[in-house]
């Protein structure tokens, strides 16, 4: 089943219901399909999405998570994601954290970021008021300067920690999860 073919079939004159029975779809996988659709339109119309991103790291280096939110220009969260990261540092968590989120901003076709997180020196280090000494760091900021270089505009601001709550919650999942799972 193409998303075309139900468009087309909708287009052609068929109603919801026809649509339904002859794809085989649920009134929430008609839905489902009809929310991609507006999302890929919001990115085409320009707007400005927020990526919330945030690592954390039990030990410091210890058990490491990553949670990203990603929000519309609307202000409603499109996507989150989580993904534990194993054995690191903070640091590496947080430049992961990002690199997961802008992956997912990159599969959305999305042309217009801004990057929240509550890490200064991760942002600091993106925005050039920090230099990146440490070695293991800097392969990371590289390739997050890499993939920020594929967005038209893109907009890095250091947010508290009670704004980046969301994103903070989800990398500390990430790691509750893989502790649940052992």
């Amino acid at each position: 089943m193409s998303r075309a073919a139900v468009f087309r079939a909708l287009a052609e004159g068929a109603d919801l219901t026809q649509v339904q029975e002859q794809f085989g779809l649920t009134h929430n996988g008609l839905q489902n399909i009809f929310q991609e659709v507006a999302d890929y339109y919001n990115t085409l119309e320009g707007g400005v999405w927020t990526l919330y991103c945030d690592g954390a790291s039990r030990g410091n280096p210890g058990p490491a998570g990553a949670g990203v939110v990603l929000v519309d220009p609307y202000g409603e969260v499109a996507r989150r994601n989580l993904e534990y990261l194993g054995q690191t540092t903070n640091n590496v968590a947080e430049y992961r954290s990002l690199l997961l989120g802008l992956k997912m901003a990159q599969n959305l076709g999305i042309k217009k970021i801004r990057l929240c997180s509550d890490s200064e020196l991760l942002v600091r280090q993106l925005n050039g008021t920090y230099r990146v000494k440490n070695p293991h760091l800097l392969a990371l900021w590289q390739q997050a300067r890499q993939e920020l270089a594929q967005f038209e505009t893109v907009e890095i601001t250091h947010v508290p920690r009670e704004l980046n709550d969301q994103a903070d919650h989800l990398a500390n999942q990430a790691i509750d999860q893989e502790r649940q799972a052992r």
